[in-house]
């Protein structure tokens, strides 16, 4: 696996940066041809020191050879020109190969303890340390069982296999969530499919997708959830 990974330094207007990141430049980074998995982050910390990065997006591609044939594609030059619109404080670009865990089983964790390390950092990616380290550390023991299984085989083992990239397994898990009427589950989702880098409009999408499937009361209840959270991201 080949991974491309963008550092953004803190920019002259964040919440400029923030919404046209998420609504106009992830959506176009998306079409990248060959682009197999995607995520990015806000919230950039330092260790000792402040950080001087505003923003992360990491991607990955099944080699160099298709990360270099997406940059030079038209979509590919679309997104470098397209950094000016909203990149003022620089960036910074890498890319390298990387190592695929567990022997035989391509980008599956070979044991317990790497499942349930992956999954943890998955969670921390979509839901920051609110939805991964903080839940571990409040977990009883009546719940710890569950958030073991969920950390190890759901986002260690299921969110880890790199056939669907992780923008199109939120929004199959938004639709399933809606259709399943799980309004909580639902909110922390549509948290997890922003920083997979889905915009609110391909969230407003599935949910009108799931409305025709899955029943126009569900869709209902599922919009007004979503856009509370949205609005509590600055996204709405």
């Amino acid at each position: 696996m080949h991974k491309l990974v963008v550092l953004y330094g803190h920019p002259k207007d964040p919440e400029h940066f923030r919404r046209y990141y998420v609504e106009t430049h992830l959506p176009l980074a998306a079409k990248l041809p060959g682009l197999k998995a995607s995520r990015f982050a806000f919230d950039v910390a330092g260790v000792g020191a402040d950080s001087p990065y505003f923003c992360i997006f990491e991607g990955e591609f099944a080699n160099a050879a298709a990360m270099a044939a997406a940059m030079e594609s038209e979509i590919g030059r679309q997104v470098h020109a397209d950094t000016e619109n909203y990149a003022t404080g620089g960036l910074t670009v890498l890319h390298f190969d990387t190592e695929a865990a567990g022997p035989g089983r391509p980008g599956i964790p070979a044991t317990a303890e790497e499942a349930f390390a992956a999954g943890l950092e998955v969670r921390r990616d979509m839901f920051g340390a609110a939805g991964a380290e903080d839940q571990i550390a409040a977990a009883t023991d009546f719940t710890g069982p569950m958030q073991d299984l969920v950390t190890r085989y759901c986002f260690g083992e299921i969110w880890q296999r790199q056939h669907i990239d992780r923008k199109t397994r939120s929004m199959i898990t938004m639709a399933m969530l809606v259709a399943l009427a799980r309004p909580n589950e639902l909110r922390t989702h549509v948290r997890g499919a922003i920083a997979n880098g889905a915009s609110p409009t391909e969230i407003r999408e599935v949910l009108l997708h799931t409305m025709i499937y899955a029943g126009v009361p569900a869709a209902v209840d599922s919009f007004r959830n979503a856009t509370e959270v949205l609005k509590e991201m600055g996204l709405e």
